[in-house]
């Protein structure tokens, strides 16, 4: 979900060759996995992070700035020429059941459930992401991995927001 997401937000700014991206929220999942899609795409990225994720996001092949006042200065240091795209990274939380969305099955709608994605583009884009996972250019952070007799321990962490990863639950 976290690569789809973030390739969605890609093709729509149309990050290409020789740009410039600000990714706003860099370390999150979604967002570290921007960065890997947009270097793979060829941009320079430049990620919004805590200084004690700026290790991770030079790892990830991007220029990381903090956060906060005074950001758009330190922007313009690493970027004098501007950039050219902006990504805020988008934050999925849960909530009532009353809006419920899934980007994996059209027909949901029968059930009342809103559908979202295009099953066209959907495909060929896991063949890219796979390719790019073995090629060792693209990797999603796990947190950490619960048993499944843990799912509240994991849903605490989860709902803490302070998970560096995914948190995942294994049978």
């Amino acid at each position: 979900m976290a690569v789809e997401t973030s390739d969605r937000a890609l093709v729509e700014l149309a990050v290409g060759p020789g740009e410039t991206l600000l990714m706003h929220g860099a370390a999150s999942v979604v967002g570290s996995v921007g960065v890997q899609l947009a270097v793979a795409r060829g941009a320079t990225v430049i990620g919004t992070a805590s200084e004690a994720n700026h290790d991770y996001l030079h790892s990830l092949g991007a220029i990381p700035v903090v956060y906060g006042d005074g950001l758009a200065d330190r922007v313009r240091a690493v970027a004098p020429q501007g950039i050219d795209a902006l990504d805020v990274s988008v934050q999925l939380c849960g909530g009532t059941t009353d809006r419920i969305v899934t980007i994996s099955d059209p027909r949901a709608f029968e059930l009342g459930i809103t559908f979202s994605g295009d099953s066209r583009r959907f495909g060929p884009e896991l063949t890219e992401y796979a390719r790019l996972a073995a090629d060792g250019r693209l990797s999603v952070r796990v947190d950490r991995n619960f048993p499944l007799a843990d799912a509240a321990k994991a849903h605490e962490l989860s709902e803490t927001g302070r998970a560096r990863g995914k948190v995942l639950l294994r049978p």
